[in-house]
């Protein structure tokens, strides 16, 4: 393809992640939502990609094992079993055998603060450049990479003669991967299970600064909870303080201990007076571990370390992702990606994946988020690359 059909795709690809983050898609917005994915549906079909919507709830999940459970790690998801969710897939097959390649983005945007994305739009979501910076909430994650991978047909149609080209973009990854689970369950229903002489790999356009990431983190959410009797606290029988010194030490060394582990308290409540010693502090946090721990082995370790109390973990549990042998950016330096994501769940299904988008996940999640527009139009050659040289 010319120099003219990258710029072509370029400003396409801007054009409909403006809009997308015009609609800001978060969680609690599920008709911007539904919005969106016809959007990307309408593109696509004038990319020449043959579409499927998919309507659905978290409850028809079959893979139980594997479905997580967000009302569990916030009361704000409390409805998120049977509300109505809508996945997007498009197939381009060239007719002929050969690899298949499953290009995935999340079209969830995550929601800045309950309050200001359940009703008005947050300042943020105008979707304008300005100086060389495409803005507004959810551009780097990932509305930019989700767009780029509409245009992946134009991108290496002159060389896809053989294999499947599969877009699916799904909901719900920022609260743990159930619009990913339902799309590999879809996968699996319509004749698209790996098989043996037909290599099937996944691309996941999260914000790896256009590089590619073979493993990316586990994600393991925790509660604790300590009980004290009410006493006033010149008649004290119990040392609160040293209590909780001595657990915020026995957590602390634990993370520690373990190399290629990151640990966050980010909730401490509990509590009514001032003079008297606080009662059932509750208090919460998120263990990350690169592949070198299983959830399990995090587990067992995190308890043994915090011995005298219980410890629950929400149900939005991720495994961490390492991949191997892969074609897609064989021949490009390998990375981790320093966060969790819905690699996971494809690698769960069979399929290997790498992470490859555009952005720095530095910016994602910000108030003022935005992508250089430098990167994206880097990517989307990088993307044309490893397209042709995949399929070539």
């Amino acid at each position: 393809m010319s120099v003219s059909s990258i710029d072509y795709v370029y400003e396409r690809v801007l054009e409909l992640g403006s809009r997308l983050i015009r609609l800001h898609p978060t969680y609690s917005r599920p008709s911007a939502q539904k919005e969106a994915q016809l959007l990307i549906q309408q593109a696509l079909e004038q990319e020449g990609w043959t579409t499927y919507m998919d309507v659905f709830t978290v409850s028809e999940l079959r893979s139980r094992d594997l479905m997580r459970h967000p009302w569990e790690y916030n009361s704000f998801y409390k409805d998120g079993l049977e509300m109505i969710k809508h996945n997007l897939y498009a197939v381009a097959d060239s007719g002929r055998p050969g690899p298949t390649l499953i290009l995935n983005g999340h079209i969830d945007v995550d929601i800045l603060n309950s309050s200001a994305d359940a009703d008005d739009l947050p300042w943020n979501t105008k979707g304008d450049i300005v100086g060389g910076k495409l803005q507004g909430r959810g551009a780097t994650d990932m509305l930019i990479g989700l767009s780029s991978l509409v245009y992946a047909l134009s991108l290496c149609k002159e060389r896809f003669t053989k294999g499947k080209l599969i877009f699916t973009s799904v909901v719900d990854e920022e609260i743990g991967g159930n619009g990913s689970i339902r799309a590999c369950e879809w996968l699996k229903d319509n004749g698209y299970a790996p098989a043996r002489q037909e290599p099937i790999e996944v691309v996941i356009a999260e914000p790896t600064n256009t590089t590619i990431c073979t493993s990316s983190l586990g994600f393991l959410p925790f509660k604790l909870h300590i009980q004290s009797r009410s006493i006033h606290m010149n008649a004290q029988q119990h040392n609160q303080i040293a209590e909780i010194a001595s657990l915020l030490h026995a957590i602390n060394t634990f993370k520690g201990e373990h190399e290629g582990l990151n640990l966050n308290i980010g909730i401490i409540t509990g509590g009514t007076d001032p003079s008297l010693p606080v009662q059932d502090l509750h208090m919460e946090g998120v263990i990350a571990s690169d592949s070198r721990y299983t959830i399990r082995a995090i587990k067992e370790a995190f308890e043994q370390a915090v011995l005298t109390y219980t410890v629950q973990y929400p149900n939005l549990v991720i495994e961490p992702m390492e991949s191997h042998g892969m074609k897609f950016g064989k021949a490009l330096e390998q990375e981790v990606f320093p966060s969790s994501c819905d690699a996971s769940v494809f690698q769960y299904f069979g399929y290997q994946t790498v992470i490859f988008g555009p952005g720095r996940l530095a910016q994602a999640h910000t108030e003022d988020e935005y992508i250089d527009l430098d990167d994206v139009k880097s990517y989307i050659q990088s993307l044309k690359e490893l397209l042709i040289d995949f399929f070539g």
